[in-house]
C-alpha cells in the first residue's frame, strides 16, 4: 500500500499532512495513541505528532506493493540458489564438532539422532544464514494467530501479502514452517518468503515447528537462535507437547513465553504469571554455565490476545483499502476498533521484546553451533552418568548375588553334619555323636567275647573278624549316611534357587536401560549384556553334575572299607599271633617241668615240676593278654586316625559340593559381571577425559 493511497482513503482534514513513515503494529504511535479518540482528526494529529524513530526503515513495503498490485495472485516459486557465504569462525568450531561427532558414533553408540543434530550443525556453518526465530505451542495456544500479529504491517502489506501471511497453513499439516523477508513474495510447501518489516528490522527468520514427536522438534528447535512459546492461560507449560523438549529448550537459553488468550474469570496477570513460574520451577535444567544456575524468575513472559490483534490488523486493512469504508465516520470506527483492541492485544511490547532479545546476539550461527555442542556434550555427560548408575546397580547385582550365595552357604553348613558339635563335648547327630557310640559298642565287645580268655577258652579266634567285621559293617557310618542323604536333598533344592535367582537377576540388570532424554533404539544394548558371559553361565548350567544321594556320602563309605579291609584283618592277625605265642610258650614250660622231673634228668622233684609247669602256663597267658592288648591299642589308633580323618573328608566334600555345584552359578555371574564391571569403570574413565578435553575447546 503506497502512501498516495493511504492520503486518498483519509479524510480532507489529514489529506494535507505530511506523513513521513508508514503505521506498523508494535511502534511508538500504537503504544502511546489514547484508545477512546473519537474523531478522525484527532488521529490524523498523532499521525503528525508521534513519529518512528529513523532507525526503522521500511524502504521494502513500496516495492512489495508494487510487485503484489501488478499480480492477482501470489505465485509459488522454486527453490532459488544462493552463492554459499561460509560463516565466520566456523573453521575453528567445525573440528571441535567433528570430534563430537565421532565420539557420539565410535564411543557412545546406540541412538544416532544427536550426531545426525551435530551433522545438520556443521552442514549448517557451511554458509551463512539469516537468524531464526522458532514459535511452538499447540493449538488450543494459537500459536499461528501470534506470528500472524507479530508479522502484519498493514500500512505496507497488500491485500495479498496478507491474505498470503494468514493462509499459509491451509490445506496442509505442516510439521516445520519457515517464514522469510524477502523483496518478491515466494510461496513454497514449507516456506513464505514476504516482504515484512519487523523481519527486516531484526534480521531473523521465524520457524514455526508443530512436530508430533518430541524428538522431531528438539531437532528442529537446535538449529535456531532464540525460541518464543506460546502458551494458553489455563494450563501453560502443563502440556504433553512442551514437558518433553522444555528441559533442553531452557538449558539452550534464550526462551521468551508468551500466554494467549482470554484469562479465565476471576484470575489476574499476576496470579497467572505465579503459577507459570511455580511450573518452571519444577523443571529441572542442565544449565549451560555451571556458575548460574537456572533461575525461572528470569524467564521473559509477555500477555497477548492475538484474537484483538488480527480483528484490529483487519479493521485497519479494511480502512485503508479501495474497496473500504467509504465515510470518514466508518473509516474513524476502523481506526478507533484499530488502537482499541491493538493495544489490548500487547503485540507492540512483544515485538519489542523479542527485537531487543535477537539484536544482542551478534554471531547467531557460531552461537547456535556453540549451545548444540554444548548440549550434545551434556547429552554425553547425562549417558555417561547414566551409564556409572548402571555400573553402581551391577556392582549391588554382584553383592547381591554373593550375599544370596553367602548366606545360602552358611544357613547349609549349620545345618551340616560334618560341622555339627562343639568343643570339648558331643552333640546328637553329629559325626563325634556316632563314631563314639559305635565306639563303646566295639569296647563291649572286646570286654565280653572279644576278651583274651574268652578267645582262649573258645579258641575261636576267627570270630574276631567275623563279629567286628559284620559289627561295622552293619552299624558304622549308618545314621550319619541318613542324616547326609537328608543334608543332600536340601543342598539340591538350594542349587535350583540360587541358581533361578541368578539368571533372575542377571536378566533384570539387563533389562534395565538408562534414562536418557531420548529413548533407546531396539538395537541398543544393555552396557553390561554380555554373550560370553551369558554363554558361559548356560554351559555352566549344564556342565554342574546334578547332586544325588550319594554324592556326600562317599567318605563314609571309604572310611569304612577301609576299616574292614585294613584295621579288622590286621587286628585279627595279631590275635591269631598272641594265640599262637600264648599255646607255644605254656606247651614249652610245661615239656620244660616235665623233663627237668623225669630221669634220667631229675634235677626236680614233682611238686616242682608241676609248680613250673603252672607257672609258665600262667606266664603265656599273661604274655598272650599283653600281646592282645597291644594288637587293641593299634586298632584305637586306626579308629582315631580313620574317624578323624573321615570326618575331614565330611567337611571337604561338603565344601567342594557346595563351591563346584551349588554355589558356582552365582559365584561365576559374579565374578564375570566384576570384570565387565571393572573394564566399563576404565572405558568410562577414559570417555571422561575426552569429554573433558573437548569442552575445554568449545
Amino acid at each position: 500500500m503506497s502512501i498516495a493511497r493511504l492520503a486518498r482513503s483519509t479524510p480532507h482534514s489529514t489529506a494535507g499532512r505530511s506523513i513521513g513513515v508508514s503505521l506498523r503494529p508494535g511502534t511508538r504511535f500504537l503504544q502511546t495513541c489514547p484508545s477512546s479518540t473519537p474523531h478522525i482528526r484527532n488521529l490524523s494529529t498523532s499521525f503528525a505528532r508521534y513519529q518512528l524513530p529513523q532507525v526503522r526503515q521500511y524502504a521494502s513495503a513500496a516495492t512489495a506493493t508494487a510487485s503484489l498490485e501488478s499480480s492477482e495472485a501470489i505465485p509459488v516459486f522454486s527453490e532459488v540458489g544462493t552463492r554459499k557465504i561460509p560463516v565466520l569462525g566456523a573453521e575453528t568450531l567445525i573440528p571441535v564438532l567433528q570430534d563430537i561427532q565421532q565420539l557420539l558414533d565410535n564411543d557412545i553408540g546406540g541412538d544416532d539422532l544427536w550426531s545426525r543434530r551435530v551433522e545438520d550443525v556443521i552442514e549448517d556453518l557451511q554458509s551463512e544464514r539469516r537468524g531464526r526465530i522458532a514459535v511452538i505451542g499447540d493449538d488450543l495456544a494459537a500459536p499461528k494467530d501470534v506470528v500472524s500479529a507479530l508479522l502484519q504491517d498493514p500500512l505496507a502489506d497488500s491485500e495479498e501479502t496478507r491474505r498470503a501471511l494468514l493462509d499459509r497453513h491451509e490445506g496442509s499439516n505442516i510439521e516445520t514452517f519457515q517464514i522469510s523477508h524477502g523483496l518478491s513474495p515466494r510461496r513454497e510447501s514449507q516456506a513464505l518468503t514476504l516482504s515484512s518489516s519487523w523481519l527486516q528490522l531484526t534480521g531473523f527468520d521465524v520457524i514455526e515447528l508443530n512436530a508430533k514427536k518430541p524428538e522431531d522438534t528438539i531437532s528442529s528447535l537446535l538449529p535456531t537462535e532464540t525460541l518464543l512459546v506460546v502458551l494458553d492461560p489455563i494450563r501453560l507449560i502443563d502440556t504433553p507437547q512442551l514437558s518433553s523438549i522444555l528441559p533442553l529448550a531452557l538449558s539452550k537459553g534464550s526462551v521468551h513465553f508468551a500466554i494467549n488468550g482470554h484469562l479465565p474469570p476471576n484470575t489476574s496477570q499476576s496470579s497467572i504469571e505465579t503459577k507459570f513460574r511455580d511450573q518452571l520451577a519444577k523443571i529441572k535444567v542442565d544449565s549451560l554455565q555451571d556458575d548460574i544456575p537456572f533461575n525461572p524468575s528470569s524467564i521473559s513472559v509477555s500477555f497477548v490476545n492475538s484474537e484483538k490483534a488480527l480483528n484490529a490488523l483487519e479493521a485497519l486493512s479494511a480502512a485503508l483499502q479501495d474497496h473500504g469504508p467509504s465515510t470518514s465516520s466508518a473509516k474513524t470506527r476502523a481506526f478507533e476498533t484499530f488502537q482499541n483492541q491493538f493495544l489490548a492485544s500487547y503485540i507492540g511490547p512483544l515485538q519489542t521484546s523479542l527485537l531487543t532479545s535477537v539484536q544482542t546476539i551478534s554471531e547467531p550461527q557460531i552461537t547456535t553451533a556453540r549451545q548444540t555442542a554444548a548440549l550434545t556434550m551434556s547429552h554425553v555427560e547425562n549417558v555417561i552418568s547414566s551409564d556409572r548408575d548402571i555400573v553402581k546397580n551391577a556392582i549391588h547385582t554382584v553383592t547381591e548375588l554373593r550375599r544370596g550365595a553367602q548366606q545360602g552357604a552358611s544357613k547349609a553348613k549349620h545345618l551340616s553334619v560334618a560341622s555339627r558339635g562343639i568343643e570339648g563335648g558331643l552333640v546328637e547327630g553329629s559325626v563325634e555323636y556316632d563314631t563314639d557310640k559305635i565306639k563303646t559298642g566295639l569296647e563291649e565287645k572286646f570286654l565280653g567275647r572279644l576278651s583274651w580268655l574268652g578267645l582262649i577258652g573258645r579258641t575261636r579266634v576267627d570270630d574276631i573278624q567275623f563279629e567286628l567285621g559284620d559289627y561295622l559293617n552293619n552299624e558304622f557310618g549308618v545314621e550319619l549316611e541318613k542324616q547326609i542323604i537328608f543334608e543332600t536333598g536340601k543342598l539340591s533344592n538350594l542349587q535350583f534357587t540360587l541358581d533361578s535367582n541368578s539368571d533372575h537377576i542377571i536378566r533384570q540388570l539387563q533389562s534395565t536401560h538408562p534414562s536418557n532424554s531420548t529413548s533407546p533404539t531396539p538395537n541398543s544394548t544393555h552396557p553390561f549384556t554380555s554373550p560370553l558371559l551369558l554363554n558361559h553361565l548356560s554351559t555352566l548350567s549344564l556342565s554342574i553334575p546334578p547332586l544325588s544321594p550319594a554324592s556326600l556320602t562317599t567318605p563314609i563309605i571309604i572310611r569304612r572299607r577301609q576299616l574292614l579291609t585294613q584295621s579288622i584283618p590286621r587286628l585279627h592277625t595279631s590275635a591269631q599271633r598272641a594265640l599262637l605265642t600264648t599255646y607255644a610258650t605254656s606247651l614249652l614250660g610245661v615239656s620244660s617241668s616235665w623233663m627237668s622231673f623225669v630221669p634220667p634228668i631229675s634235677l626236680t622233684s614233682a611238686s616242682t615240676a608241676i609248680g613250673l609247669g603252672i607257672l609258665s602256663i600262667v606266664a603265656s597267658l599273661a604274655l598272650g593278654q599283653r600281646l592282645w592288648g597291644r594288637a587293641q591299642r593299634k586298632f584305637w589308633r586306626d579308629w582315631k586316625r580313620i574317624t578323624g580323618m573321615m570326618k575331614g573328608d565330611l567337611e571337604t566334600r561338603f565344601d567342594t559340593a557346595l563351591r563346584t555345584q551349588v554355589l558356582a552359578k552365582p559365584l561365576s555371574a559374579a565374578e564375570g559381571l566384576e570384570k565387565l564391571i571393572e573394564r566399563r569403570e576404565r572405558r568410562l574413565d577414559e570417555l571422561q577425559d575426552q569429554i573433558n578435553q573437548i569442552s575445554k575447546r568449545i
